[in-house]
């Protein structure tokens, strides 16, 4: 059903303001953190690629993923209108089936919170990444439901930090840093409401040289 959605809404995503802007801040503040110059990085739940996009100039190579046939036909458009050669596409939802790694960098630009069993896909990203190579993960703080409303009911509301700190230490990483990218500012049944979004950097042990 899900997927349906966003289906639905891929051939317009890109013309929002609110998901460049947040694209925006979130790839800011990876490259403040990160240095991501010359890897292979993986975007899982990429939708129509706005963060493989904005770090296609540094990144050797991205393999962008989604479950959503609608967001992935966008993408080999945009990949083919655009004569960037860096940029691969796959449909495949959070299983990563058909993914194969390894990766320097995982990231997910507010997909986190469509998976159902993120306890099982941190393992997943785990394995498909380099001794030393990271994960950054930029998702909802915790928050009451309204910002999908009550129609959606298949996500979860956010994440706590302190708790995706410990799934993180669990399913193997050293957790670098929590922190915010972005604040969206949304109109909710006539109030302005504030949510805020973190970046999670995640490293897996290892030597591989340095993104931090």
């Amino acid at each position: 059903m899900e997927n349906n959605r966003f289906d639905l809404i891929a051939s317009v995503w890109d013309v929002a303001p609110q998901h460049l802007e947040r694209t925006r801040g979130i790839a800011a503040l990876m490259r403040r953190r990160l240095d991501m110059s010359g890897r292979v990085a993986l975007e899982v739940g990429a939708g129509t690629g706005l963060l493989s996009f904005a770090l296609a100039d540094t990144l050797k190579t991205v393999v962008a993923t989604d479950p959503s046939q609608g967001m992935i036909d966008v993408l080999h458009d945009k990949i083919r209108q655009s004569g960037c050669g860096n940029i691969q596409a796959i449909r495949c939802g959070d299983d990563l089936a058909g993914v194969v790694g390894p990766f320097d960098l995982a990231m997910m630009q507010m997909a986190l919170h469509h998976v159902p069993d993120v306890d099982g896909f941190l393992h997943r990203a785990f394995g498909k990444l380099h001794p030393g190579g990271v994960l950054a993960i930029a998702d909802l703080d915790t928050e009451d439901g309204s910002f999908h409303g009550p129609d959606v009911t298949d996500v979860h509301h956010g994440f706590d930090r302190a708790d995706l700190a410990s799934r993180l230490r669990k399913a193997g990483f050293e957790v670098l840093s929590i922190e915010t990218a972005h604040t969206m500012v949304r109109e909710v049944a006539g109030s302005t409401r504030w949510y805020p979004i973190f970046l999670a950097l995640a490293r897996c042990p290892g030597d591989l040289e340095a993104l931090t």
